[in-house]
């Protein structure tokens, strides 16, 4: 059971030459001058005040699951022969476990927009969750800590935090990309 709640993930796991700037590099990069200005620039209680980062990604981590189930919803039910052909070179692999052995799979538009729709919803129930528990108890457990390990410890977790939020932003521009441009077109 356990695997299956995890297997949006799986997602993460597709190969392709240019796939991990946009699931790993752009992430890391708006999420470091996120937290530096956040840092340099906020207020004091930015984070988990009321209108606070938390309070805000909450609210928007909690819209989006609806509109990704929508997407996936469509993509399964979209009636063009060619998107469940393969991607066009180099395509996209995922290894998969069939019958007890590895294989890596060629990815069709089809398989690759389900995979990253379902990974879209499940990471931003993750986010929404973490933002409802955070703001919970967040300032009670950070109040344990020595005043410089609560620091760094806020700083860890806000990096995080934004982190999968901004690597939701660009996986959601890539799939806003496909459905909204890739996919029309001849493939090639």
């Amino acid at each position: 059971m356990f695997a299956l709640i995890f297997s949006p993930l799986s997602y993460l796991r597709i190969r392709h030459e240019s796939k991990w700037i946009t699931d790993w590099v752009y992430p890391l990069v708006f999420s470091t001058v996120s937290v530096a200005l956040i840092f340099a620039f906020g207020e004091k209680g930015a984070i988990s005040g009321r209108d606070g980062l938390i309070d805000r990604l909450l609210l928007v981590s909690s819209v989006l699951p609806g509109f990704y189930i929508a997407a996936l919803a469509a993509i399964a039910t979209f009636n063009r022969p060619d998107i469940d052909e393969f991607m066009p070179e180099p395509t996209p692999r995922l290894s998969v476990d069939i019958g007890g052995h590895g294989n890596v799979i060629r990815l069709t538009r089809r398989r690759f927009l389900s995979h990253l729709f379902a990974f879209l919803c499940w990471e931003s129930l993750a986010l929404m969750i973490a933002c409802v528990f955070a703001g919970i108890v967040g300032k009670e457990v950070i109040s344990h800590f020595p005043a410089t390990l609560a620091h760094w410890a806020t700083i860890g977790f806000t990096f995080v935090v934004l982190l999968v939020f901004w690597q939701m932003i660009c996986a959601t521009f890539l799939g806003l990309y496909y459905l909204g441009n890739r996919l029309h077109h001849p493939t090639y």
